[in-house]
């Protein structure tokens, strides 16, 4: 009876071979995570919300679910459960009273920002001032001054 018995060589070359796939498995995994966009918004609930600076009486609240947004709330009052945005004393504030957040985007400014003033996708463009880490964020309105729009709109970035 002849059994086949592998050569040193042969147990050389299939480790090496599998030590190469196990990398490429696992470096693949990581670059995916990364690149992903959708990797961020499972370690984050996404809200925007929409206000008139120039009147803060009413706030409407939208969340990310699966690409699209749904209207959340609207409040009267100018503040929620979940967030507040006050303009005084040449400040912007946007405040987290449920949960902590990353820095908040100012959509509407990026949007001028990439429109008027030739800013791209790689260039700075975060102009909040961390007052409180995860729940306090503001904008000094005489260094990056509000828009002349009704509507604006602020990504919020809740942690899970």
């Amino acid at each position: 009876m002849i059994s086949y018995i592998p050569s040193l060589g042969s147990k050389k070359s299939a480790f090496k071979y599998f030590i190469i796939a196990l990398l490429a498995i696992s470096l693949g995994s990581c670059t995916a995570g990364l690149t992903n966009p959708d990797s961020y918004q499972r370690n984050h609930d996404v809200y925007a919300v929409d206000f008139n600076p120039h009147n803060l009486t009413e706030l409407e609240i939208f969340k990310m679910d699966e690409g699209d947004w749904v209207k959340y709330e609207t409040v009267k009052n100018g503040q929620s459960d979940r967030y507040s945005i006050e303009v005084k004393d040449g400040f912007l504030t946007v405040t987290s009273h449920k949960n902590k957040m990353d820095v908040p985007t100012y959509q509407t400014w990026l949007d001028y920002a990439r429109q008027e003033l030739g800013y791209t996708v790689h260039d700075e463009y975060d102009i909040f001032t961390t007052i409180e880490e995860g729940y306090i964020y503001e904008i000094d309105l005489e260094k990056h001054p509000l828009i002349e729009e009704n509507e604006h709109r602020i990504l919020m970035y809740e942690q899970k």
